[in-house]
């Protein structure tokens, strides 16, 4: 992690950055960059305390009826971004603010997105960080880790990628960082000493008239390797679906699935710890979006994670996850703003010790405001 002192250096360096380039300049040899991001707010209220307090992922266990209400206020979600193009060649370095645990008035860089795109001839080459190329979708949330942990999948690693959209069909095959524990504490990380994580996709949509129906699949492989545990060899896997339909400009209706093993990385499987002998587990969630007027918009969905009770070990293992959530998201003019979410959790804590809510719930009231640049 980043000393305060050179977070501080780092933050300075990326801002006297930005102000140093217009709108949409070009810098030698042809190269066009243009910056985006946007300024975020965000103020949640939560009946018990979830995951991380700025977002949530899932409830804490507490002691029986015996909840402790907890509010934060946080501006880390804001985001700075550069689009780069020159010739062929397309690029994106994004950031926010989420980089490691630091005082919430001295927050820490965290790198989201660093990649290059150049098309081969019929196809695309992507290398850089990049989103996991498995389980794209994601539902419209104001909590910031868009059901992360509970049911969606998916986040961002080092990448080699290459991709094909032809018409309605859209296919991607990806090398990526295997990032995992390191179970035999011998201080390399087991899946750096395994192979890089093999992922695939291919998806194919209709549209007629206004309605467009998206289809997909994917997954991935990858082997990490702990000499000395039980299991020197164990793996990461996934199988998973989504759909995608826009029944007309005003509505569309979204939902994706998972089942795999070793799922943490991943944000599946609960985040409990990954296992030599495989940690089962599989989830899933639905959206609904409508756009109720050119200035307000609404979502409702759920989400659902589980992970096989026999594979579980220890008091803060936990064994399912649900969130219902509900939004709306109102445009106050000139680029910002407003929402505001209510979102019910439920995780269930098998193996709780005596005196411990076994299955602890909480109400979570989140409102943000949100200026675009």
């Amino acid at each position: 992690m980043l000393s305060t002192k050179k977070g501080r250096i780092a933050v300075a360096f990326l801002m006297a950055c930005m102000l140093a380039l217009p709108t949409s300049g070009r810098a030698a040899e042809g190269t066009a960059i243009d910056w985006y991001g946007f300024f975020k707010l965000d103020m949640a209220y939560d009946s018990a305390r979830s995951s991380h307090g700025n977002f949530a992922m899932w409830t804490r266990n507490y002691p029986v009826d015996d909840a402790t209400a907890i509010t934060s206020i946080t501006a880390r979600q804001t985001r700075i971004g550069f689009d780069v193009a020159r010739e062929e060649m397309k690029g994106k370095l994004e950031f926010d603010f989420y980089g490691g645990p630091s005082a919430e008035n001295k927050n820490f860089l965290q790198l989201r997105k660093a990649y290059v795109d150049l098309p081969l001839g019929a196809v695309s080459l992507r290398a850089g960080q990049d989103s996991d190329l498995i389980s794209p979708l994601v539902p419209a949330t104001v909590n910031y880790t868009v059901c992360w942990g509970v049911g969606n999948i998916g986040y961002r690693r080092p990448q080699l990628r290459i991709y094909q959209q032809s018409g309605g069909l859209y296919w991607g095959l990806a090398l990526a960082r295997n990032i995992s524990p390191d179970l035999n504490g011998d201080g390399i990380v087991d899946g750096n000493a395994g192979t890089p994580i093999a992922q695939g996709r291919v998806a194919y949509s209709l549209q007629s008239g206004d309605m467009k129906i998206t289809v997909g699949g994917s997954g991935h492989y990858g082997i990490m390797d702990s000499p000395g545990a039980a299991e020197e060899d164990y793996n990461s896997w996934s199988a998973n679906g989504e759909i995608k339909v826009v029944v007309n400009p005003k509505l569309t209706v979204l939902g994706e699935f998972y089942t795999g093993s070793n799922m943490a990385t991943y944000f599946g499987s609960i985040l409990n710890a990954d296992s030599a002998d495989g940690l089962a587990s599989s989830g899933g969630w639905a959206n609904v979006q409508y756009k109720a007027s050119d200035l307000l918009a609404l979502s409702l969905g759920g989400s659902l994670d589980s992970v096989d009770e026999d594979d579980l070990a220890g008091e803060g293992a936990r064994s399912s996850n649900l969130v219902i959530f509900g939004n709306a998201q109102y445009h106050l003019g000139s680029g910002v703003k407003t929402g505001i979410e209510l979102s019910h959790w439920t995780t269930e804590f098998p193996h709780a010790p005596a005196g411990m809510e076994s299955k602890p719930t909480s109400l979570r009231l989140q409102f943000s405001v949100l200026g675009s640049f």
